[in-house]
């Protein structure tokens, strides 16, 4: 198996591409674990999977301009509307190799500026699943 390096992650936003703001990304899926447990069974505890949550977390260097980083996230953020997020490990088609990560989301908040004297002005986003289907992976 080869290994990877990140370096050319593509990541849109509604339909924005952002992937050239982004220095960072971590695609979350996780479920709760329920005990089943019942009179009979053995000395181990029982545990099926539950309900599934999913988050994409993204770190943006900020960009006030049009058709950039606060003009796409800032109206999201005060909308409560849903919007698709997709992430690929590459800038490639998507293959089997260069699979897509795509998310139904909503933006519960957003820090338009953040940083300190010096820094370059960053935003930590987390998108939060907002459909029945978490991520969906293709191929």
């Amino acid at each position: 198996m080869a290994k990877f390096v990140l370096k050319d992650a593509s990541i849109v936003v509604n339909s924005v591409n952002l992937s050239d703001h982004a220095d960072s990304v971590t695609i979350e899926s996780t479920f709760d674990v329920v005990e089943a447990n019942s009179f009979g069974t053995s000395n181990y505890k029982q545990k099926l999977q539950g309900l599934g949550d999913a988050t994409i977390t993204v770190h943006f260097q900020q960009d006030f301009a049009g058709g950039s980083v606060d003009a796409t996230l800032w109206p999201l953020s005060q909308s409560g509307a849903t919007f698709p997020v997709v992430v690929k490990p590459t800038s490639a088609a998507v293959s089997a190799t260069n699979p897509s990560y795509t998310m139904t989301a909503i933006l519960a908040g957003f820090n338009p500026l953040d940083g300190s004297i010096g820094d370059v002005s960053g935003t930590d986003v987390s998108f939060e699943n907002a459909s029945s289907t978490g991520i969906t992976r293709a191929p």
